[in-house]
């Protein structure tokens, strides 16, 4: 039993952004599943941080009326697993999934379909995560988007046209973009476009920031924006950071576990601010953080991460840069 596959579906599910097979097949599992698969998927001890919350059942029975024709069972002799008082959801610690990526977020409110007029002929979805809101978008044409938490992301039902495009409103996402030559895969983000054929990267434009950033895990890009309409060509290892004001730009070398890391757990800080780091930790965890002396902020570490928890790291950095701290729910109080 692949969880971490299964997990996936079901936010897919939540989407809207699954095959009919897909679809078939996870709700399949989850009326099939043993007292032990259930418990895998949903183990009690991912519970201790999180509230529970319980599947829209409104969703759900659209979801399975649709499609329980081509399921073998009699339709008339089965109960939705979901309305079985023994089956809960919740949105479980992030650490638990090797990728770091709470994936079944099922109750989201920031699903919605958004249609935007301005682009004729074509039925626009936005997806909104909050902080500390992590998951991934299964494209019509099997690309992949992984989406950090304070995270809005466009994209249309479907891919018609020469062009596949989706438009990061604010946020940070990264792409592994299934390679098509007849159509290029294109994002906008503020004034910056991106144009690639097959590869995967990272593009980071929250608002607080300032700044475009945008870093090649594989495959190529072409990156231009208003302040300098010539494409720059990036390259695995690559990063170019965008001005949102001026326009000015800086390339740079960026180590590759540094680019989707956030995606599977694992922050590489080289040289980089406390302040940006607890950003980091905001977006990711959904932390809050209330600093006394900010002073402390404009210190620089070099860490590497991996397979930590929120707390876990809080620890490791108060001991890297002595410094003391409480923890209130999600605000955590540096002194």
């Amino acid at each position: 039993m692949d969880i971490r596959k299964i997990r996936e579906l079901l936010v897919g599910l939540k989407a809207g952004t699954l095959t009919k097979e897909e679809e078939v097949w996870i709700l399949h599992f989850l009326e099939s599943a043993t007292e032990e698969e259930m418990s895998a998927v949903f183990p009690d001890e991912e519970w201790k941080e999180q509230q529970p919350m319980l599947v829209g059942s409104h969703e759900l029975d659209r979801v399975y009326e649709s499609i329980v024709p081509q399921i073998s069972e009699e339709p008339a002799t089965r109960i939705a697993w979901w309305k079985k008082p023994v089956i809960r959801i919740t949105a479980a610690a992030a650490t638990v999934l090797g990728m770091g990526v709470a994936v079944w977020q099922l109750a989201n409110p920031g699903y919605q379909q958004y249609n935007n007029n301005a682009t004729a002929g074509i039925e626009w979805k936005l997806i909104t995560t909050q902080a500390g809101e992590n998951l991934i978008i299964y494209l019509p044409d099997n690309s992949k988007i992984f989406v950090n938490g304070a995270t809005k992301v466009m994209y249309p039902e479907k891919f018609d046209g020469p062009i596949r495009q989706i438009k990061l409103v604010e946020g940070e996402i990264f792409l592994d973009v299934a390679k098509n030559e007849q159509a290029p895969f294109k994002v906008t983000t503020g004034q910056v476009n991106i144009n690639v054929l097959g590869t995967s990267f990272n593009v980071r434009n929250y608002k607080v920031e300032g700044l475009t950033e945008v870093a090649v895990k594989s495959g190529k890009i072409a990156v231009s924006n208003s302040g300098n309409p010539d494409s720059v060509l990036l390259t695995p290892g690559k990063r170019i950071v965008i001005s949102e004001t001026s326009g000015n730009s800086l390339l740079t070398e960026t180590d590759l576990r540094s680019i989707d890391g956030w995606t599977q757990n694992e922050f590489v800080f080289n040289n980089v601010t406390l302040g940006d780091v607890f950003r980091n930790l905001e977006y990711k965890y959904g932390l809050r953080f209330e600093v006394a002396d900010t002073k402390i902020l404009n210190k620089h570490i070099r860490a590497t991460f991996r397979d930590k928890s929120r707390w876990e790291i809080l620890d490791l950095l108060s001991k890297m840069l002595h410094f003391k701290y409480q923890v209130k729910d999600s605000l955590v109080v540096i002194r």
